[in-house]
């Protein structure tokens, strides 16, 4: 295996790994007011993930002066960054790291297989930021006719949806598994158990502000379920459109503007 394909395995595992600690934070965090215990392992879970976050980042942590030596086109370093960029490793802030070592890139003297590679990344790049705008254009049209409900999602759901990722929504399943895709919920839809309506988040003044941050915190945590989540969506969509309690709404109703 040469160096190459080690370096974009271990981007892979610490990808992974930054994911798992990350996970565990959530995880911990809807129990951290059950217990003392549940607290120190909240706790934990968040110092263990900054602890290790920086050194599993790659590249950055294990290299000094990385930026600086990407400038100053130091191959090993070059090589690295490409590695990084070809691989597009998701984790939490990896958007960032990656649109900052692009830019690194774009200053950094290089030849031969980096020059070749780097210019063959710019065009894929290229072409994704255009299919992205186009689908960000075709998505704003569906999001203007769907606005009716799209205005009552944040006091329901503590999402935002950008307008690309309306784009192919046309049913009530459309939405229901964006919105869980948004709030990273398994879209399972097992309609033996009855899920639970949510309750808008209240407007508060915000006098008290760390009265304010618990309940929005605690309202934040206590959508758990996918079918909390298709349950609250259902009331929203009868709402809106005006329809008796009795209609029903199946994963295969159109959407349709409200006022057509």
């Amino acid at each position: 295996m040469d160096v190459r394909e080690k370096l974009r395995i271990k981007m892979i595992e610490n990808a992974a790994e930054i994911n798992r600690l990350h996970g565990r934070i959530h995880e911990t965090v809807k129990r951290r007011s059950e217990s003392e215990k549940a607290k120190q392992e909240w706790s934990r879970a968040c110092g263990e993930f900054h602890a290790k976050y920086e050194e599993l980042c790659l590249p950055g942590g294990p290299y000094t002066s990385f930026y600086e030596r990407i400038l100053a086109g130091d191959p090993r370093m070059i090589e690295v960054a490409l590695c990084f960029l070809e691989v597009r490793p998701y984790f939490f802030r990896s958007g960032y790291h990656w649109k900052t070592i692009l830019q690194k890139c774009k200053r950094a003297p290089m030849t031969g297989d980096h020059a070749e590679r780097f210019a063959t990344l710019l065009q894929k790049y290229a072409h994704w930021r255009n299919e992205r705008r186009a689908s960000s254009k075709a998505g704003a049209t569906v999001r203007k006719d769907l606005v009716s409900l799209e205005l009552r999602f944040f006091s329901l759901f503590p999402i935002k949806l950008p307008d690309h990722q309306f784009e192919n929504i046309v049913t009530a399943g459309d939405l229901y598994r964006t919105i869980c895709k948004a709030l990273k919920i398994d879209p399972r839809q097992d309609w033996g158990v009855q899920g639970v309506v949510r309750k808008p988040h209240r407007a508060m003044p915000q006098a008290d502000m760390a009265l304010w941050a618990r309940e929005y915190r605690a309202w934040r945590e206590s959508l758990r379920t996918p079918q909390d989540v298709w349950a609250t969506l259902v009331s929203l969509i009868k709402g809106v459109y005006k329809l008796e309690d009795s209609a029903v709404i199946t994963t295969e109703t159109i959407l349709r503007d409200p006022r057509t």
